[in-house]
């Protein structure tokens, strides 16, 4: 009976964690569109937003309770209060997006580090902080990522400050899992770098030839510097021809068919590339097993 209770306690605490990290997914999905408003404003030279949220139409400043990511905007049926013309769907989508991802993250991730912590202090005492590092630096850098994917999907463009930063967690990502490889029983530390390397070539090459190869039509010019981010952030190269593979997949079902109708189209590719990235990631730990077969 007592051993039940103590299973049903840790389950309860394990399942307000995920929903705690549910509800910070969709505040920052709010927060990344926000940051993506105010950078393009900081481009263009316009006056910035401010402090508060306004709507982009009548500028009045959003109320607290209108500002509650996902509720508020189904309440209001993506319109403002007060001039009633429509709140972009891409704040809708960024919060949701953002909700799924942080869930999906934390219960492919942080709840194994959780459920095993005690086994991972004896195998090593560092190990539990490295992956627990490795956990949050990867949700601040897809908080970049969203930024960069809801620019990009808006005006085309990926801001070459924020890409600079993502490459930098990326960069901090790909240390802390060779670090962790240093942990282990049987180190490969070499192993795992030329393992990180291909992946670089995969991602990042493939990004670059077809940017070359399509003048800028079908993938733009930071396009391989936002994969380059994500290829030292997975650090495996099983991993990242998945994620250029599904990418390209999203891009050829959602975007293509208008690239082709539209004379001069051009593809905005990080968005697509981010949502491949983060699809990636929670089935990072599955595809190497599921898919053991087709490897040569």
């Amino acid at each position: 009976m007592l051993k039940t209770l103590l299973w049903d306690t840790d389950t309860a605490i394990l399942v307000l964690i995920l929903v705690l990290m549910t509800i910070l997914g969709a505040v920052f999905g709010s927060f990344a569109c926000c940051q993506a408003w105010r950078w393009r404003y900081h481009a263009l030279g316009k006056k910035e937003l401010g402090q508060w949220s306004v709507c982009m139409h009548c500028r009045k400043r959003i109320k607290w309770y209108d500002n509650i990511p996902i509720i508020s905007w189904l309440v209001l049926r993506g319109k403002c209060r007060y001039c009633h013309k429509k709140i972009g769907i891409a704040d809708f989508l960024s919060e949701i997006g953002m909700a799924v991802a942080f869930f999906m993250l934390s219960w492919a991730y942080l709840v194994p580090i959780l459920n095993n912590w005690s086994q991972l202090v004896a195998a090593h005492p560092t190990l539990l902080v490295v992956k627990l590092a490795t956990f949050i630096i990867t949700l601040i850098m897809l908080v970049v990522l969203v930024v960069l994917a809801v620019y990009d999907a808006k005006w085309g463009e990926l801001p070459v400050v924020l890409l600079a930063l993502s490459i930098i967690f990326g960069m901090m990502v790909f240390v802390l899992k060779i670090f962790e490889v240093s942990l282990s029983d049987n180190p490969d530390v070499i192993g795992a770098i030329i393992n990180a390397g291909i992946g670089v070539l995969i991602l990042a090459g493939s990004c670059l030839v077809i940017y070359k190869a399509s003048h800028e039509k079908l993938m733009g010019a930071g396009d391989w510097l936002l994969a380059l981010a994500l290829a030292l952030a997975l650090a495996d190269w099983w991993l990242a021809l998945w994620t250029i593979f599904l990418a390209n997949l999203l891009g050829d079902v959602i975007a293509l068919p208008s690239a082709l109708k539209k004379k001069g189209h051009v593809v905005h590719f990080g968005p697509f590339l981010v949502a491949a990235f983060v699809i990636v990631l929670v089935l990072g730990n599955c595809l190497p097993l599921l898919l053991v077969s087709f490897r040569i």
